[in-house]
């Protein structure tokens, strides 16, 4: 209940000290058009770096894992090993195996991480270290985080997507916001017109979730331009790694991060807060939702530097 009574007194409070103010004096930006429409603009930057795996280890990790052998189990993996055999390279002189070894080393060759996350995740759980070293072959530049705010689950609209990425130094976190449910294309649009052929996807829950809503919506309003690409799921990466009460992502500040949120609105209460915005005319609703979205994305940065540290340590 008291959760309950602080919600619906932010919730308030909000409306009562910012009516009559416009949108760009409470939450900043500006209005933005594309394509498809207009919508409102965000950018913030924050002095935030991204380390990853080097590619040699990612390499290492890779050929020294039997198991994405076809054919290959615990048992022959350890006659591998006793035999002294360390990694593919060494195996590939066997001719029983030669031709299996050499497809995976053509997959790692090219760096393709389309070609590694198949090849990696027919064998293991996205929960897996080595869906992880995979980070290795990708060049930092070409993260892209990203997270979108609903008005509920399936066939409602989505009315904000934040993406962040390294820009010169700096991460810059630009968010796409829908003032009413009319300019969901464009901010739809303004997302795909930031993909290119060399991004990377990084998420939290992004492919059971955020990409998969981001698509059926596209459908709805026949869009295209979204296509398969290489994607890494932070939710999938933190499974098991850290001893928590839960993987969902505030749990995650709290314990590994060691952050709280302060007056932040929960997932839940997010479409609760926009549909207020809109029936009452008021941006006030709008502030926290801004800010736990920006929240979102400068924390998977977090969380994926020190998966970073924790696989250096091991």
């Amino acid at each position: 209940m008291e959760d309950l009574y602080k919600i619906e007194k932010m919730k308030w409070d909000l409306i009562k000290r910012n009516k009559g103010k416009n949108l760009e004096d409470i939450i900043g930006g500006k209005e933005r058009s594309n394509e498809l429409g207009t919508f409102h603009h965000l950018s913030n930057s924050f002095e935030k770096n991204v380390s990853l795996p080097s590619k040699e280890r990612a390499e290492e990790s890779i050929l020294k894992d039997f198991d994405l052998i076809a054919g290959v189990g615990p048992a022959t993996t350890k006659k591998f090993i006793d035999q002294g055999i360390c990694d593919m390279l060494d195996l590939r002189q066997y001719q029983r195996w030669c031709s299996k070894v050499e497809t995976i080393l053509d997959v790692v060759e090219k760096g393709d991480l389309i070609e590694l996350q198949s090849l990696v995740e027919r064998w293991h759980p996205l929960s897996h270290p080595l869906c992880y070293m995979l980070t290795g072959f990708a060049d930092s530049e070409d993260l892209l985080f990203f997270d979108i705010e609903t008005m509920g689950l399936r066939f409602r609209p989505l009315f904000l997507i934040g993406i962040g990425r390294l820009d010169k130094g700096k991460f810059v976190v630009e968010q796409f916001f829908a003032r009413d449910t009319s300019e969901e294309m464009a901010v739809i649009q303004e997302f795909l017109n930031r993909l290119s052929a060399d991004t990377i996807l990084v998420s939290f829950n992004g492919r059971s979730f955020d990409s998969r809503f981001i698509k059926e919506r596209m459908d709805m309003h026949d869009l295209k331009g979204f296509e398969d690409m290489p994607h890494f799921d932070l939710l999938h990466m933190c499974r098991g790694r850290w001893k928590v009460p839960n993987n969902r992502l505030v749990t995650l500040e709290r314990c590994v991060l060691e952050e709280e949120r302060c007056s932040d609105v929960s997932s839940a209460m997010v479409p609760h807060f926009y549909e207020l915005y809109l029936r009452k005319k008021n941006a006030g609703p709008i502030i926290p939702i801004i800010e736990h979205n920006k929240r979102d994305i400068v924390s998977m940065v977090s969380l994926l530097n020190t998966i970073a540290e924790d696989e250096l340590e091991g």
